[in-house]
């Protein structure tokens, strides 16, 4: 993560490159991750550079209602769609306790980032196809997606489930291009209890004991801002994508730097402009 955002790199070295301890680039570091899970791609990517990584559950995730799961469960299995959209392992796992049979070959499957292809694989035992880099976003500039339905007779239906907090911007850029978008709220995410942070967390974050916080989602930036309050001066923001980038904005923070998507090594390149 870089010093200053005149670098204009998060990171110096890729991951897969070892490095003495005392010349990592974030030796002595210490890096809040607001997120707990197992394997931890961006965590491993951090302490192989040289960072204590706190890591610290900020959000919990409620499922959505059941007969909308359900109702698009159904509609996937009958293949009553031209394209299922997927932004994330989080919407392939609400969906999984309905999805017992078989998807059809013929509904096509695009998801965002390589967690979410390889989610979809566990599931189904298929590989999505088509796979975005990057966010959601990136989806609007596929030409499978954004160019008109391919014929007035095909089917035009596009289900995205989603979390009930996801941008808007993919839905209506795919309504724009001609698609019937169907969106159900596959989940949504609430602020943890404070109760649930690490011990002692609150004080070092106070006392400017963090360095650096990776922050991976809008709703894990106002979850921090909500239990631990605005970053001291010295602890550098860091976002992944430019959605989060606009929503700590929104809510008043100032960020250091910008990785262009959550896959380890884009930690270790040039960021976008802060």
């Amino acid at each position: 993560m870089a010093e200053s955002t005149s670098r204009n790199h998060l990171l110096r070295h890729p991951p897969d490159e070892p490095r003495e301890a005392a010349d990592a680039p974030l030796a002595g570091q210490v890096v809040l991750l607001p997120r707990v899970k197992e394997p931890d791609r961006i965590a491993s990517a951090l302490e192989r550079a040289g960072a204590e990584v706190q890591r610290a559950a900020v959000t919990r995730t409620v499922p959505g209602e059941t007969a909308a799961l359900e109702a698009t469960a159904r509609r996937i299995v009958a293949g009553e769609a031209a394209w299922l959209v997927l932004t994330s392992a989080r919407t392939v796992e609400a969906l999984a306790p309905y999805l017992h049979v078989p998807v059809p070959s013929a509904l096509q499957v695009a998801v965002v980032g390589p967690a979410t292809a390889r989610a979809w694989t566990e599931l189904t035992g298929a590989a999505p196809d088509l796979v975005s880099r990057g966010s959601a976003a990136a989806l609007l500039e596929e030409p499978v997606l954004v160019g008109p339905p391919p014929a007035p007779s095909a089917a035009k239906r596009v289900l995205l489930p989603a979390s009930a907090l996801a941008d808007p911007a993919l839905a209506d850029g795919l309504r724009r291009a001609g698609w019937e978008v169907e969106q159900v709220s596959a989940y949504t995410t609430v602020t943890a209890g404070a109760c649930d942070l690490p011990p002692g967390l609150d004080d070092s974050w106070a006392a400017s004991g963090v360095d650096a916080v990776v922050l991976t989602a809008p709703s894990s930036t106002r979850a921090v801002l909500e239990l631990l309050g605005p970053p001291p001066s010295t602890t550098r923001l860091v976002t992944i994508g430019a959605t989060t980038a606009a929503a700590a904005r929104e809510l008043g923070l100032p960020v250091a730097a910008i990785a262009p998507s959550p896959r380890p090594r884009a930690f270790f390149g040039p960021s976008s402009p802060p």
